[in-house]
């Protein structure tokens, strides 16, 4: 057995030992992995006078965010939400500074919003059209208060014209002329604000330079990143510039994620970064380079049948991942080592079969294949509760938003 076999082995022993107790399956958290990568990320940030603002989608967990968030030590601020309704349920928990970087097209979502406002929750909502402004002030007006507007700025990299879009499509705001435009949307509106820009450079934040599968194409990945980070960089001044010469007190501009944090830091425009992911380290962020973040999250599966001495099957396991459907959006097995799941079943819907292979321990009934996730968040939608784990003692049962009722997307 190799040194890093062995070790693997003794992880998984570990990991046995912890969950000897506890119904399966279950999500588990290695608290004490999560404050190491919080550290990586904040190292990365070198000495760049601003803040990261954790990204509640990619954790869902209140009690997590308010570790990650004292854990900072004054280096994090505020959360940045996903939905109008998660915005409400974490203002009610305590939580403030809060950015909404998702628009809202619903007037319910509106009054949610407006509502926080006028109790003096510090909230902010990203808008990319007057729509959104005309919706917002409605219910701002009705609810009698100011409400902080953020525009949201595409940085897409956009060759040969315009033709190629490498980043994602979300807003049509891709100028400091159309960021001006709808900014005067604002100023027209007595019970709007606007305050912030936010600008996410996805084709850096979220591209791996190493990609199992695809490795062919990584040179391409690097030059997207490479050309990106100056784009980015150079939009977001000129929007910022734009709209201070305009009349606006911009005073938050936000930008980049878990991929791009040493890159964004740079960028002296911006005054806090958003990270989310790396604190738990899901495994479609193994591939950046120069980020050594280790995983922190797990689900555990409980072996429940044994087909054949070459074969175990678990109960659970068919928690995918959203965006393009491919073989990285599945579940990966972490722990015990030696073990594959059937290229013609897959991670099921009540049962997951693995063949062991070579180095696999011989398992029992009961026991627990530890597997990771392909993104942070989505997992807690399937747990009402996060097993908190210091060494080898669960010192704590987190709800997740779910778990709290909370069901938003």
């Amino acid at each position: 057995m190799t040194a890093t076999a062995g070790q693997a082995r003794a992880d998984w022993e570990r990991w046995r030992r912890v969950l000897r107790d506890e119904a399966l399956p279950a999500a588990v958290l290695d608290l004490d992995a999560v404050d190491r990568n919080l550290a990586i990320l904040l190292g990365h940030m070198g000495g760049a006078p601003i803040t990261m603002r954790p990204a509640s989608k990619s954790v869902r967990v209140p009690w997590l965010l308010r570790h990650i968030l004292e854990a900072g030590q004054g280096r994090l601020r505020g959360l940045m939400t996903y939905a109008a309704g998660e915005t409400e349920l974490l203002a009610d928990q305590g939580f403030d500074d809060l950015l909404l970087a998702y628009p809202v097209g619903r007037r319910a979502d509106a009054d949610r919003l407006a509502r926080l406002a006028a109790r003096g929750v510090t909230v902010r909502v990203a808008i990319d059209h007057a729509d959104h402004v005309r919706l917002l002030e409605a219910a701002a007006a009705d609810a009698g208060t100011t409400l902080a507007v953020c525009i949201d700025v595409d940085v897409s990299w956009r060759p040969l014209g315009g033709r190629a879009h490498l980043g994602v499509r979300r807003s049509p705001i891709r100028s400091a002329a159309d960021a001006v435009a709808l900014g005067r949307h604002v100023a027209a509106a007595p019970h709007l604000r606007l305050d912030s820009v936010l600008a996410y450079e996805a084709q850096v934040a979220g591209i791996r330079e190493r990609n199992p599968g695809s490795r062919h194409l990584d040179p391409v990945r690097r030059l997207i990143k490479a050309r990106s980070v100056p784009l980015a960089a150079s939009r977001r001044a000129e929007v910022v510039a734009a709209l201070r010469a305009d009349g606006h007190a911009i005073e938050l501009v936000n930008g980049g994620g878990t991929g791009s944090v040493a890159s964004t830091s740079r960028d002296p425009t911006v005054t806090e970064l958003t990270a989310g992911s790396g604190l738990v380290c899901s495994h479609l962020f193994d591939g950046y380079r120069g980020l050594p973040l280790e995983p922190a999250l797990w689900f555990a599966l409980a072996v429940v049948r044994r087909s054949d001495p070459d074969h175990v099957t678990c109960g659970g396991g068919g928690y995918v991942a959203s965006g393009p459907a491919g073989a990285d959006r599945l579940p990966v097995v972490d722990l015990p080592p030696g073990l594959e799941p059937l290229p013609m079943e897959g991670f099921g819907e009540v049962q997951t079969p693995f063949r062991l292979g070579p180095g696999a321990p011989p398992l029992e009934l009961g026991d627990p294949v530890l597997c990771r996730h392909a993104k942070a968040g989505e997992l807690a939608e399937r747990f009402s509760e996060y097993l908190i784990v210091r060494g080898e003692e669960i010192v704590d049962r987190a709800p997740t938003l779910r778990g709290q009722g909370g069901c938003f997307l």
